[in-house]
């Protein structure tokens, strides 16, 4: 009995071996060429040799990979490239091993065989059984033909019929090369390397790809020729990209062999347990395991959430000390606590245009402008932070300037500099910026706690809107809002569901936000149902600032909530729908937005990978160098805001602007650089020191001027406030 399964236990190992082997390196079509030497490798029991599903298995996977090569919506680097790949030809092999072992458990439950343990299907029942289910497969197939509208459990079921079409088809293959080579080469070498053939059919597939590709860029026509699928790289990236690809594929793999492993041993209990429960143990078994999946995921997010939100605490070294301004958070009239607002809260009060930069760059007499953050951790629910950024605009000042902004901020809190400082620019100063924070972490994390930022949000607004309406009408300032990223999400969504007409009902004068996400449900509605959800024509959608006056000229001046978004831009076009959803961007070549590649075909699973690695490339900016491109809106900012809100200026002014918003932002950008550098080389000092004995207080000594040192190093140390001034205003 031990013998027996100590046996099996050295199969199961062996089989797991196999198929992280085989699975891994298909993972990048620069290493699919090795799968020829998986015949000649040796493990203790014999042979390594791949099953009749895992062979399957490679060949969708090999064929599939030239798909991962289409261009996207952004360029790829080398090692996003290799990763997206390991991902999708591991997740196609994944489903093939899967679909094809239903085939061969179907094949042996004809055969009365099910559930012997080591038994093989007869070839030939087995190779019907796969041309079943690639016939039922193509049917179900064509009886579901895509439609824009379609519901999601139609888009998954036809996903299903295509993963067992291509399953059963990819096992008939097998099958058919495997009797082939057996007829034409009986005893031959070339007929004991069957995986050799899989991988040249599926490159053969994959090169027809290619081919079909090129047909239709000419075709339809390149969208920028010069835009690559991939940045060139050097041959040593190249290299270490192929090996994060065959990672990437291994951990995949791993993770499916954890699931399938508890799965195993959950059915196993049940059919010991409860042998007439045989035939639902496997569905039992696969159920107990993604639960125990699920639940450690989602303790792992909160575990990784909660820590975030702690690291949110630690001061920046370029921020180290609270305002002195008057007119912004934490200042000495606020009632908020200088650490109560974040990492990006102080950023945000800290970086205030002083009254005398505004004047010097729109050559006119302006106001000291006003900041206000109402910090996440200053109030412990919605309806006091909504009190408290109404107290904090009674106590600086909010309600006597000319224009009150609502600025909803992404996850972290993060609101857009060049808006921020293009509106103090534009108004002259004569303007208060409000930030109700909601949550202090990543926007990913942060999706789930939208429902509390549009509840802020929407108090915020109606408590604002009730103040103003105590003024007198020729003292009342305009009350806009503004959003970028997940904070344009939060700020659209204050009209759902009622429809734009809720800006109104709100006070609002206008509204501005940029690059509104995938989740939003007021940029749904309006998307999918414009006349019903904007019957007034209030808001317009444009993917250029430059083009706004125009657009909105044509509207009759109607409209006054405007929404940018780049036609480039993932956070927009990205959906987990796609998945097993054709999205309405990748539609018809002719109908697909101006800077979506017509020659890309829609494939499951896949285009989903290179969009979620579009989603990672999408803010990659260099700072002071402003580009119309992805998920990047500071070059629309200062001309969207000046359309939208009505701030006029001239052309010399907005020029003016612009320089100056680079240089701030590459000033900035610097400031926290060498802040960071000089913090990290202290600590590193300090804990040399330490080790050596010296204390806390002689480190104070040696930094203060009384240690024989100093004389020495005083210089460098004063090359921080030399260069970036001691006032922490730039």
């Amino acid at each position: 009995m031990r013998y027996a399964h100590a046996h099996r236990v050295k199969l199961a190992l062996r089989d797991w071996r196999t198929q992280i082997v085989e699975g891994a390196t298909v993972a990048h079509w620069a290493v699919a060429s090795l799968i020829v030497a998986l015949p000649f490798l040796r493990i203790p029991g014999g042979r390594l040799v791949a099953s009749h599903a895992a062979r399957a298995g490679i060949l969708v996977s090999s064929a599939g990979v030239a798909a991962t090569f289409a261009r996207g919506l952004l360029p790829r680097s080398v090692g996003d490239q290799a990763v997206a790949t390991g991902i999708c030809t591991a997740a196609m092999y994944q489903a093939t091993v899967t679909a094809h072992s239903a085939a061969e458990t179907l094949a042996l439950f004809t055969t009365g065989t099910r559930g012997m343990r080591g038994r093989e299907p007869d070839p030939t029942r087995l190779m019907v059984v796969d041309l079943a289910f690639a016939g039922v497969g193509a049917l179900i197939d064509q009886a579901l033909p895509h439609r824009p509208r379609e519901t999601l459990p139609i888009s998954i079921t036809r996903f299903v019929a295509q993963t067992v079409m291509l399953g059963g088809a990819a096992g008939a293959v097998v099958a058919v090369v495997d009797q082939g080579l057996a007829k034409i080469f009986p005893g031959q070498q070339l007929a004991k390397r069957p995986i050799a053939i899989d991988v040249m059919l599926g490159g053969s597939v994959a090169a027809f790809t290619v081919f079909i590709r090129h047909q239709h860029a000419r075709e339809f026509g390149l969208v920028d020729p010069k835009r690559r699928a991939i940045k060139r790289a050097g041959l040593m990236k190249t290299a270490k990209a192929t090996v994060a690809g065959v990672g990437a594929a291994a951990g995949m793999l791993m993770l499916a062999g954890g699931e399938q492993f508890v799965a195993h041993q959950v059915k196993r209990l049940l059919d010991e347990r409860l042998h007439r429960f045989d035939i639902g143990s496997p569905l039992v078994g696969h159920s107990v395991a993604l639960g125990m999946f699920g639940i450690a995921g989602v303790g792992a997010f909160v575990y990784a959430k909660r820590r975030i939100e702690h690291g949110d605490d630690i001061v920046e070294p370029a921020y180290p000390d609270p305002p002195t301004s008057e007119y912004v958070t934490a200042g000495p009239r606020s009632h908020v606590a200088f650490d109560t607002i974040g990492k990006e809260g102080r950023r945000f009060v800290l970086m205030a245009l002083p009254v005398e930069r505004i004047s010097a760059v729109m050559q006119e007499p302006a106001r000291e402008p006003i900041r206000i953050v109402g910090g996440y951790e200053a109030a412990e629910t919605t309806e006091e932070r909504a009190q408290l950024c109404l107290k904090e605009m009674e106590s600086l000042g909010a309600f006597d300037r000319s224009l009150i902004c609502i600025a909803s901020p992404t996850g972290v809190g993060y609101v857009s500099y060049t808006f921020a400082e293009s509106l103090e620019y534009l108004t002259r100063g004569d303007c208060a910026i409000v930030v109700p924070q909601y949550a202090l972490v990543p926007s990913a994390m942060a999706l789930f706690d939208t429902h509390d930022g549009v509840a802020l949000q929407r108090q915020v607004l109606e408590l604002t809107r009730d103040r103003i309406a105590q003024l007198p009408a020729d003292r009342r300032p305009r009350l806009t809002q503004f959003g970028e990223s997940l904070g344009a999400q939060v700020a659209l969504d204050v009209a759902f569901p009622a429809g734009s007409a809720q800006f109104d009902v709100l006070g609002l004068d206008a509204g501005l936000y940029l690059g509104v996400p995938f989740r939003s449900t007021s940029w749904n509605a309006w998307w999918n149902a414009r006349s019903r959800f904007d019957p007034q024509e209030r808001m317009l959608l444009a993917t250029d600032s430059n083009a706004l006056e125009s657009h909105i000229e044509s509207m009759n001046g109607d409209a006054r909530h405007v929404m940018v978004v780049h036609d480039d831009d993932p956070v927009n076009k990205f959906s987990y729908r796609l998945v097993v959803k054709q999205p309405w961007w990748m539609g018809p070549p002719t109908t697909r937005p101006p800077k979506v590649p017509r020659e890309t075909v829609w494939r499951p699973v896949t285009t989903f990978v290179l969009t979620v690695i579009d989603l990672l490339n999408g803010m990659d900016f260099k700072p002071g160098e402003f580009v119309r491109r992805g998920h990047d809106y500071r070059i629309d900012s200062r001309g969207a805001a000046a359309v939208t809100f009505g701030l006029p200026c001239t052309d010399e002014q907005a020029n003016a602007i612009d320089n100056a918003l680079r240089q701030r932002e590459q000033d900035w950008a610097a400031r926290r650089l060498v802040a960071r550098k000089f913090a990290s080389a202290r600590d590193s000092i300090s804990r040399t020191l330490k080790s050596w004995g010296v204390s806390s207080k002689d480190l104070m000594d040696i930094e203060s001027g009384e240690g024989p040192i100093v004389a020495d190093v005083n210089p460098s140390a004063q090359l921080l406030p030399n260069r970036f001034g001691s006032s922490g205003v730039l």
